[in-house]
């Protein structure tokens, strides 16, 4: 019997070591392709912004990745590791201005996860080198090469580069120019913030739903709850929340300062009906805020370099959040460009041919996840539009389901 081909000398780099370039490297490890991740952060979590989210649909390709013994320990880092998992989870849609549910979106055993936590999980035995901010990527011509520049004037060679660096991806950049690699704004405005409530409010608000809900007001706002983490079950002062305020907004400027955030905060949640409005006038006056302006870009194809240089998560298709999409279509790409790398690194197929496949179904899959997010942050900030949104008629399925 012939030898199985087998290229042990295959050197993948990813830039990025969020969630996803995490998850890529956990399959990389198991398959035995030597693989290293390059963080602009100078250690794990350096970042003081945390945030929680779900996983919706793509457990079974999370779990291909990661392998037995992380996926065992994933109850350790959900947002309530005692609560755990529910089959009767579901996902409410309250009218803001009344305080009335409007539907509850099942989703049973929704892997609702710690961020902070679960990157900590899935970074653990990994080739991690901190405090790298990319600089430059060159692609000899007549090599299989791809050489990495950082800004600590440090250089690394190896065969295929993955920019897993979020949304305003330096690699994507470096694919297709800064003009058409760039962000495109979309009329909402969001603000975000990890808080601990009152006990009296915190008991409140978990009464409602005891893992998260959305409010949805006919003047426009849109108020996100999730429980985010539970130091002590029997102390609800303790307990932590992650909320999101969105509006739509066409023209005016980003909100910036302490001051102008907390105004703007506070102008849209006095609108909001109890006890959510309590919620969020209550962590206005000490709570870290931070706002932007939505904005997405809508997946197109790329020049790989010949097989060297490719996407995955948020740099291939960032997108906006009201629908839960992000993190989900992430795990599809670790999933399946890993087995891209294994078609190419144990059984022989070239490159471009094995990255060929996993660009074509990313690209689609993005695209459509993209342009399906960001219409639906524009609709449930219509009110007369609410109700023939992607969350109220697919809820969290993936596009391909809901079709």
């Amino acid at each position: 019997m012939a030898q199985a081909y087998v290229n042990n000398n295959f050197h993948v780099l990813v830039v990025g070591a969020g969630s996803v370039g995490c998850t890529i490297a956990q399959r990389c490890k198991s398959l035995n392709i030597k693989c290293t991740l390059f963080e602009r952060e100078s250690r794990l979590n350096e970042r003081t912004r945390d945030w929680n989210f779900g996983i919706y649909h793509a457990m079974p390709q999370f779990n291909e990745c990661v392998g037995e013994d992380i996926s065992s320990r994933i109850p350790t880092v959900l947002v309530d590791p005692i609560r755990g998992f529910s089959d009767q989870d579901v996902f409410p849609i309250i009218n803001g201005q009344t305080g009335e549910i409007l539907m509850k979106l099942p989703t049973p055993n929704v892997v609702r996860l710690n961020r902070s936590k679960f990157r900590a999980l899935i970074a653990e035995g990994l080739d991690i080198q901190y405090g790298k901010r990319l600089r430059d990527i060159q692609c000899p011509s007549g090599t299989d090469t791809v050489i990495v520049h950082f800004e600590d004037n440090t250089t690394v060679t190896g065969n295929l580069l993955i920019g897993a660096d979020g949304a305003n991806s330096r690699v994507r950049e470096f694919l297709l120019g800064r003009e058409k690699a760039a962000l495109q704004p979309l009329a909402v405005f969001g603000c975000g913030a990890v808080e601990s409530l009152s006990a009296d409010i915190s008991r409140k608000i978990r009464d409602i739903n005891d893992l998260y809900f959305v409010a949805y007001h006919p003047e426009g706002p849109c108020a996100f709850m999730a429980l985010h983490d539970v130091p002590d079950p029997d102390k609800p002062e303790t307990w932590q929340w992650m909320y999101s305020l969105t509006w739509p907004d066409k023209d005016s400027p980003t909100p910036a300062g302490r001051e102008e955030i907390r105004k703007s905060w506070l102008f849209h949640a006095e609108k909001l009906a109890e006890p959510f409005r309590s919620a969020y006038l209550e962590i206005a006056p000490t709570a870290t805020i931070w706002c932007d302006r939505l904005a997405e870009w809508r997946t197109e194809a790329w020049d790989n370099r010949n097989g060297r240089v490719t996407l995955a998560g948020d740099a291939a298709h960032p997108m906006t959040y009201h629908r839960g999409q992000g993190l989900n279509n992430g795990i599809l790409d670790a999933a399946y460009l890993c087995r891209s790398l294994n078609a190419h690194c144990q059984d022989g197929k070239g490159i471009t041919d094995v990255l060929e496949v996993y660009e074509k179904e990313l690209q689609e899959r993005g695209k459509e996840a993209v342009i399906s997010s960001g219409e639906n942050s524009l609709m449930v900030h219509d009110w007369e539009r609410l109700k023939q949104s992607p969350i109220f008629t697919m809820g969290f399925k993936p596009l391909a389901e809901g079709r």
